[in-house]
């Protein structure tokens, strides 16, 4: 069949990119298109992800007419409970959409196959359906469950939508029997008094290049002002003006024809969108109630585009990137899809043109620097990410291997030369170093958000050294390939962080206290050896599957229970090694380092305080430090006693 150029492009580079090679046309075809989907969801939703793809890509036999499902939460694609119960207890709301995709490496749209899908797809929520479902279909539908579990239920804000996505690569005419179909199955979902929305979507050649388009940020769109001033000329900049316009208008720039807003468009923005915060509650508020003063009292929106023409009020925009107002553009969106009337709020645009990466980064920093908020959010925006990146680089090219940290959300998308598995995010280095480095397998599945703030104290601290953090995340993508090649069976694809930690306890032996930087960069350097030898490292990584395996087995065994998610089934592994690999915390203290929140004084008039920590601060007294007032909010380097399961801060010094 002969493809659409463009799509067969974007194709061909999907098909290297995620290295699939050994897969079938219409297999390729399928993960191509539920990629595609997603990413016009949620653009980073594969970045550092080596599992999300192969977890929503659902067809095969038992597929009941469907070829992908996604999940997602709060605009989060989820793929475990454990990621549900995390983006649900972090926002305390939950808005669930449901997506549906079947995909046909041909030119027609059948009646037939888009019958099949449909009716999957009511199969899909029948509890009382009959149909054989494969084990990936059987997975979501228990997520499913979860959902509209009576726990969950409670956080709903309302009830879950859907989308369906019918793709052929053909041109979408309107057919009268398809769209009878669609308006059966919408009857059919809609009379289940389940969801708030039902949306049924052909796709042809067309109009999935221009998801593609969208994706890629790479379009134009047209607006309407109602007035324009242009402001001075500055270098670098090829055209800016101040606009009004009309939200319905600015409505055109934030949404794709499908109805979903471009997540792309927020990349360069500081923050995502922050949710139902008290200033968002407001600006809601506004919109709705009092409309005519929006334009007062916001601050409006900076955009930055590779251009734009201007005949008379009417815009065309090449390329739009809005860098600061993410938080307007999304609480528009949110009241405009509940069927609001936003003709009558008008918008303030200021409108940049200019392809200079330097410019456009200031432009960046000045017009969010009263807006940035320390929180998990904004992890990697602090000076210790921004050194691991350029290590990523630097360390990359010195021992002949490829692997980027991509600090910032697609990063590097327009680089066709990085493939998927040569790149690291924050999630996939955190939890790997959590399971490798910090002995918490059972924890590091976790959604980096929790990892953040419960392990506050052990990561990303500044005495720490870069390295760990790159072999680990080396480490994880190496074994990803090794299950990707079936040399690991997929049962164990959980347990990737456990094998991790046995990997480093079988080559290395006991592991120097991770704040020691010369002793951990020594014994990280011992490791990479045998990381970077293919050979050895499958070798090494085998044999720690084989203990797993064992181990298992003898767990269930002994206590017939669930043991991935517990603490003590990591240290029942770690003792099937040798008890001299296990840290000593006595021969090889650990320091902390926080600050120092409050100081007062004993029954005794004798000081003690507490250092900021988490879940609890940390008490320390004076009786075991030597401390002055002087101490109150400075940041101290220090030890932990731990007595009657209360700890105790101790050996406390101030940071320089």
């Amino acid at each position: 069949m002969i493809l659409e150029p463009v799509i067969e492009a974007r194709l061909r580079k999907f098909k290297e990119f995620f290295e699939l090679q050994h897969l079938n046309e219409d297999e390729i075809f399928e993960k191509f298109v539920n990629h595609v989907i997603t990413i016009s969801h949620q653009p980073d939703a594969f970045t550092g992800d080596a599992d999300l793809l192969d977890i929503i890509t659902v067809g095969g036999s038992d597929d009941i007419g469907i070829d992908g499902i996604g999940i997602k939460l709060n605009d989060l694609f989820v793929k475990s409970k454990e990621d549900i119960d995390d983006i649900s207890n972090k926002f305390k709301r939950a808005n669930a959409e449901f997506i549906f995709i079947q995909s046909k490496n041909q030119q027609k749209f059948k009646a037939d196959a888009f019958l099949s899908f449909s009716q999957g797809v009511r199969s899909f929520f029948d509890s009382n359906s009959k149909a054989p479902i494969n084990a990936k279909i059987k997975s979501m539908r228990k997520f499913k469950d979860y959902l509209f579990s009576h726990d969950m239920m409670d956080l709903w804000e309302d009830n879950p939508s859907i989308r369906l996505y019918y793709v052929a690569l053909g041109k979408w005419k309107g057919q009268q029997l398809h769209t009878a179909h669609a308006e059966k199955i919408k009857d059919d979902l809609n009379n289940l008094n389940m969801f708030s929305k039902v949306e049924v979507h052909f796709i042809d050649s067309e109009a999935l290049k221009l998801i593609c388009d969208n994706n890629d940020s790479n379009f134009k769109v047209q607006i309407n002002a109602i007035e324009v001033m242009p402001l001075t000329e500055v270098a670098g900049v090829d055209n800016s003006c101040i606009a009004l316009c009309k939200a319905n208008e600015f409505f055109n720039i934030i949404k794709t024809d499908e109805g979903v807003i471009r997540k792309s468009l927020f990349d360069n923005n500081v923050r995502d969108f922050q949710g139902e915060s008290s200033i968002n509650k407001e600006i809601g508020e506004t919109i709705i109630n009092e409309p005519e003063k929006m334009v007062l009292l916001n601050n409006g929106i900076t955009l930055v585009c590779d251009k734009y023409l201007l005949n008379y009020r009417s815009f065309q925009i090449t390329n739009p990137q809005i860098v600061n107002g993410c938080q307007t553009s999304h609480v528009l969106y949110n009241i405009a899809n509940m069927k609001y009337d936003i003709s009558n709020v008008t918008i303030c645009l200021r409108i940049i043109s200019t392809t200079n990466l330097d410019i456009s980064n200031k432009i960046v920093r000045g017009t969010n620097r009263q807006n940035i908020v320390l929180d998990e959010a904004f992890e990697a925006t602090r000076k210790f990410h921004i050194q691991l990146e350029d290590f990523f680089s630097a360390y990359s090219e010195k021992i002949g291997v490829r692997l980027f940290y991509e600090r910032r959300s697609k990063q590097f998308a327009h680089n066709p030369k990085i493939l998927q598995s040569e790149k690291s995010n924050l999630r996939t280095i955190t939890q790997s170093f959590v399971g490798m480095f910090l002995n918490k397998p059972h924890l590091s599945h976790r959604h980096e958000a929790f990892l953040l703030d419960t392990l506050s104290n052990e990561l990303y601290q500044d005495s720490h050294s870069n390295l760990p953090y790159f072999i680990s995340s080396l480490s994880m993508i190496k074994v990803e390939k090794l299950f990707r090649e079936g040399r690991i069976k997929g049962n164990l694809l959980p347990y990737k962080a456990h094998i991790l930690m046995l990997f480093r306890e079988i080559k290395g032996g006991k592991c120097p206290n991770i704040n020691h930087e010369k002793k951990i960069d020594s014994y990280c350097s011992d490791l990479i050896k045998n990381i970077n030898n293919s050979n050895e490292f499958a070798t090494t990584i085998l044999s720690a599957v084989n203990i797993i395996n064992h181990a298992r087995q003898e767990w269930i065994d002994l206590h017939k229970n669930p043991y991935r998610d517990v603490s003590e089934f990591t240290t029942f592994l770690l003792s099937k090694i040798t008890e001299s690999n296990i840290i000593d915390p006595i021969s090889d203290p650990i320091w902390f380092y926080g600050k120092i929140v409050k100081i007062l004084y004993d029954k005794n008039g004798k000081l003690c305080g507490f250092i900021q920590s988490k879940p609890d601060d940390i008490f320390f007294h004076s009786a075991e430090n030597t401390i002055s007032t002087t101490y109150l909010n400075k940041y101290v380097k220090y030890q932990i006693r731990e007595e009657y399961s209360r700890k105790y801060g101790i050996n406390i010094s101030l940071l320089e």
